[in-house]
């Protein structure tokens, strides 16, 4: 059996059988504002009406491509043009228009708080060229986390169930229909046949519906990881006092490689301030400012340095 062919067959055991009346009557009511995404005219996302005037919100990164034509498709609307509003890199979010109607456009809310650990949720899109799927879950924790994705981390809730390419940027609602999420990433086993969502948690949607503006992050355009998860090898070449993050995926050309950084450089401080954990780390990255300087002190196959990394005041979406 292909890995095309097992996905399929993974997605209609998980998913598809939806025996439970209530959860139909969800997907009646949600389903008319949830739309599918095409980038240049293919099928690259999903993404949900949050405005009666006709603003649709999906992840970033199914729209960060050469092509600058947008469309939404759904039963409901048919093919429509949509223009781009503002994106939000540092949270993964877009928001595009849907032309001026007429009418208002059928649209979903946001939920007033993230259900309970335990508690089911749902999300609709079109994983695999699968046209508007209601998928389930449950919510794995409601603390946030960040996760690396599209070159970029990005905060985020974990959601046991798995969302397939396609359904990147659909709404992941609560029972009443009320969006708590909305899809970016997916990690699973080997076989695929269990995995992790990774949703936008509902804080960073509401703050970002409230501007519709462009939002610019510090970002270093690298992954960072902690010592711990790392080879033998790698762990075996360093001090056994040594503490401090790890850098891979230095992008070429990017604010980090630009300072000097290059893959398996060792972060022993930054800012004068050892870190050990990602999460902490991250959330003094964020609060760096567009056109600020982030002093590190690494390790290299050169020895130990000291480095400045300089973020743009421009955005780097």
């Amino acid at each position: 059996m292909s890995k095309f062919s097992s996905s399929i067959l993974i997605l209609t055991s998980l998913f598809l059988a939806l025996p439970c009346s209530a959860e139909q009557g969800l997907y009646k009511k949600i389903s008319p504002a949830c739309v599918e995404i095409l980038v240049g005219g293919r099928l690259d996302g999903s993404g949900a009406i949050v405005c009666p005037s006709g603003l649709v919100l999906t992840a970033c990164h199914v729209i960060r491509k050469q092509s600058k034509k947008y469309e939404a498709l759904s039963p409901q609307l048919g093919r429509k043009q949509l223009s781009l509003l503002a994106t939000y890199r540092g949270s993964d979010l877009a928001l595009l228009r849907l032309p001026k109607s007429d009418a208002p456009y059928p649209a979903l809310s946001l939920a007033k708080s993230i259900p309970a650990e335990g508690r089911p949720v749902f999300l609709l899109g079109s994983p695999i060229f699968r046209h508007h799927l209601l998928l389930s879950g449950t919510i794995a924790r409601r603390s946030e986390s960040f996760s690396w994705y599209d070159g970029g981390f990005t905060n985020t809730i974990p959601i046991s169930g798995i969302g397939a390419p396609g359904s990147s940027g659909g709404p992941w609602v609560n029972t009443k229909g009320e969006v708590i999420g909305v899809q970016v990433a997916s990690v699973t086993t080997d076989k695929g046949h269990q995995g992790v969502s990774s949703a936008v948690p509902l804080h960073s949607i509401r703050s970002f519906l409230a501007i519709k503006k462009n939002v610019s992050v510090a970002c270093m355009q690298t992954a960072v990881e902690e010592l711990w998860g790392q080879s033998p090898n790698l762990i075996g070449k360093l001090q056994p006092e040594t503490k401090g993050l790890l850098l891979r995926q230095v992008a070429r050309n990017g604010v980090a490689f630009k300072a000097g950084l290059r893959d398996e450089d060792l972060i022993l401080e930054a800012s004068g301030k050892t870190y050990v954990r990602i999460e902490p780390f991250l959330t003094m990255l964020r609060k760096k400012k567009p056109g600020s300087l982030l002093k590190l002190k690494v390790s290299s196959a050169n020895g130990e340095n000291e480095r400045g990394v300089s973020f743009p005041t421009a955005s780097l979406d």
